[in-house]
């Protein structure tokens, strides 16, 4: 009978050991998920700034293209000026050394 007591000490044991094992990985499995979610709801998150980031960006680039060529035709323009400047001193030198009595 001793035997049989402390055979069925050891399996109820060795039960108690498996449910609070199975405790622990529920409790482990159920942690994770928590975490996966809370990991995806940052993903997300961080996709939407990236979206919006790169549409900023993207705008930011038509600005700097726009900008770009607005100051190409202002530099064109500063060189048609001196160049323009240059010819109209040069009539108005030669008109007056036509006005010279």
């Amino acid at each position: 009978m001793d035997a049989e007591v402390k055979a069925e000490g050891e399996v109820n044991e060795g039960f108690n050991r498996l449910v609070a094992e199975i405790d622990r990985a529920v409790n482990l499995i159920e942690r994770l998920r928590r975490e996966k979610d809370s990991l995806e709801q940052t993903n997300r998150e961080l996709q939407n700034r990236l979206e919006q980031q790169e549409q900023a960006l993207s705008e930011i680039r038509t600005d700097r293209d726009r900008l770009e060529k607005l100051y190409q035709e202002n530099a064109s323009l500063i060189d048609n000026k001196e160049d323009i400047q240059r010819k109209i001193e040069a009539m108005l030198s030669r008109l007056d050394t036509v006005n010279v009595p």
